[in-house]
């Protein structure tokens, strides 16, 4: 695809935030808008997501946006004809400290409040949910059954196709090079166009485009691993996703195999190095063989690194950058911007139609790291 002259929303990033916000925005009939990718649609932070959607949020603004965003994969494929293999297997947190504990207290109870099933079980009752966890070490567990899981290509690559459908460009292998904001120009390796606003959506990449037009963007790149296994029937499905929050490992099953993360949190600077740690796959599988003895016959056939664009406080940036003008910004997902994608992308739509946000998103305010 050429890239076009000019355009009235240029957004940088083709993830599943940035394809939601175009689809959103061709379907409130803005036809003239631009999605550029340096890579492919999805082929960034959403191509090594591990899928999870949950309600389980600290804010009733998170919260709120995560039950929408269910509703819609619950019908993603009535409307975009698309299977993205979307199952409630439920959120499973495994608690081994007091003190964390007491923390999730007020949480659940505005969850509960708003709706969400979350609840405290004893680690017995964890132990039915998954039988081959040890958890004589656990004081207790959270148990979130209505929590799930779906495909994030699949539902990446629906929000481009319709998004085109609609009259969107999707402009792959172009990068952006540069920002001139006083002229609205877009400099990339296939050229210049202009737009009179400009969506920065590139996840982990968000702070070094940010910086094309002089404002300093709170989102650090953050490397993950997640490894699977050889086919182990031995541990049945569906697993729920489990987080052993001693330790910070995440397990959940996949077809016949099972996905670990040791829940490493890796700054990688400025390089975005995603380069395969075979230290981590070590602390992967010591972790996982404590909480699940039996994984001791397992064998780990592979594996894959990610960046997680974290914030400070771990909160999303939804909003006009500071300081500037015409330069939107979409980005610090902590890890969950493709399962809260779908009200992302109508809310940054409407805000950029109506000229103002359709809720309260201060809770996303960019001035608060001012």
């Amino acid at each position: 695809m050429a890239l076009p002259k000019t355009s009235d929303v240029v957004i940088v990033g083709a993830g599943a935030v940035g394809t939601g916000i175009a689809y959103h925005l061709a379907r409130r009939g803005q036809r003239r808008v631009v999605v550029l990718e340096q890579d492919a649609v999805g082929s960034g932070t959403t191509s090594k997501a591990a899928g999870g959607i949950r309600a389980q949020f600290s804010t009733e603004t998170e919260i709120r946006i995560s039950l929408e965003c269910i509703k819609v994969f619950e019908h993603f494929e009535d409307e975009f004809g698309v299977d993205i293999g979307y199952r409630k297997i439920g959120y499973l947190s495994l608690i081994t400290d007091e003190a964390d504990l007491r923390g999730y207290e007020p949480r659940i109870a505005l969850q509960n409040r708003l709706g969400v099933d979350v609840r405290v079980i004893t680690p017995k009752e964890a132990q039915v949910i998954v039988p081959a966890m040890r958890v004589d070490d656990l004081i207790a567990a959270v148990w979130s059954p209505g929590d799930g899981m779906a495909g994030p290509a699949e539902v990446t690559n629906a929000f481009a196709r319709r998004a085109r459908e609609l009259g969107a460009v999707i402009v792959e292998g172009v990068e952006v090079t540069g920002i001139d904001l006083k002229t609205r120009v877009v400099r990339t390796s296939q050229g210049e166009i202009t737009a009179p606003t400009i969506v920065n959506a590139a996840g982990p990449r968000a702070a070094r485009v940010a910086r094309m037009v002089g404002v300093d963007v709170a989102v650090h790149p953050r490397r993950r691993h997640i490894f699977f296994t050889e086919p182990f029937p031995e541990i049945p499905g569906p697993t729920p996703l489990t987080t052993d929050r001693g330790s910070g490992m995440y397990f959940r099953k996949e077809m016949e195999q099972l996905l670990i993360s040791p829940g490493d949190v890796v700054d990688v600077g400025d390089d975005m190095n995603v380069a395969l740690d075979a230290e981590k796959r070590d602390e992967a599988v010591e972790k996982a063989i404590h909480r699940l003895p039996i994984l001791e016959r397992a064998r780990i056939a592979g594996g894959w690194a990610g960046l997680r664009p974290l914030t400070p406080d771990e909160h999303a940036i939804i909003g006009w950058a500071p300081g500037v003008e015409g330069f939107f910004l979409a980005v610090g997902f902590c890890g969950h911007g493709f399962q809260h994608s779908p009200a992302t992308g109508r809310l940054v739509a409407d805000w950029l139609v109506d000229g103002r946000p359709p809720m309260d998103l201060s809770v996303f305010d960019p001035n608060r790291f001012a």
